[in-house]
């Protein structure tokens, strides 16, 4: 029994020490450019599951199988990843100090867009909402009569006035550029419909006064639209009792050369035509009691 024992422990030591002379040690220090060591650096065996880190003086001890060639990968935020390549014999004990760069990662451009424009008097109106306010025109000017301080006599018209001010005082740039309104002294109304085209509208700016000296010296407001930039091919059409619209817009000539087109019709015959039955019905209920 004794005997049997005896062997069975040999045979464990000599396993053991067959095992132990398969295996090296690569030790050594992990320090940045300026020589301060770096704590908690991964170190990794590639394609095996075998690592370490270093300790606060950036020392280390990894065992690496003997006999063949490995990559030793050392990687550390901030740092660029840096790979060794060792080939160590049974039992060698290999010392290597390393040197990791800091790295710096350019990001990307970020644009920024505040939703108001905080530093003047401007309102800035979306787009989209013209396309949902109930109006008969559906206009641009249909969003600025919804803002304090203007009003408007008509609601067919685009006419409007800011602040108790004439309807001529109010100043329309398209793309920086003034444009002058046609307008009736005798009834203060201007053209029904606004030569201003929803569909082609990208940015709305509104002041009622306090507006830059670059606008001008007229005194009642100032509506600033921009028209789109097309960069693709898109077209839109609207068909209705009260009208029709559409536009196209696209590139040309490799985005050389952009076009931006629309047209409109609108009639208010059928709006019209009711009144005169909305007026009698006002009258019986009148007559009624109501």
């Amino acid at each position: 029994m004794l005997k049997r024992i005896l062997i069975l422990t040999g045979l464990i030591v000599i396993s053991c020490w067959e095992l132990y002379s398969q295996t090296a040690t690569l030790t050594g220090f992990v320090k940045d450019k300026e020589g301060m060591p770096l704590e908690f650096v991964n170190l990794a065996i590639e394609g095996t599951t075998q690592g370490t880190t270093s300790d606060e003086s950036g020392y280390f001890e990894l065992d690496v199988p003997a006999g063949k060639k490995h990559m030793i990968i050392f990687s550390f935020v901030g740092y660029e990843k840096d790979t060794l390549s060792v080939t160590l014999a049974s039992g060698e004990m290999k010392k290597v100090n390393v040197i990791l760069k800091q790295t710096a990662k350019e990001l990307s451009t970020v644009e920024v867009k505040d939703a108001q424009l905080r530093t003047s008097t401007f309102n800035r109106i979306d787009p989209k909402s013209i396309s949902i306010i109930p109006t008969i025109n559906a206009s641009v000017e249909d969003i600025i009569k919804t803002l304090p301080g203007v009003s408007s006599r008509d609601e067919l018209s685009s006419q409007y006035s800011v602040r108790g001010g004439n309807y001529d005082e109010n100043l329309i740039f398209v793309n920086d550029i003034e444009v002058y309104r046609p307008f009736l002294i005798r009834s203060g109304q201007q053209e029904g419909m606004s030569f201003l085209n929803p569909d082609l509208v990208s940015g709305i700016l509104f002041s009622a006064g306090g507006f830059d000296a670059k606008y001008g010296d007229k005194m009642a407001s100032v509506l600033d639209i921009r028209y789109r930039k097309p960069s693709e091919f898109a077209a839109s059409l609207e068909v209705s009792m009260m009208g029709a619209k559409g536009h196209i817009e696209g590139t040309l000539a490799k985005k050389k050369i952009s076009f931006l087109l629309g047209t409109r019709y609108k009639t208010n015959t059928y709006f019209l035509k009711s009144l005169e039955l909305l007026l009698e019905l006002g009258e019986q209920c009148e007559g009624i009691g109501y």
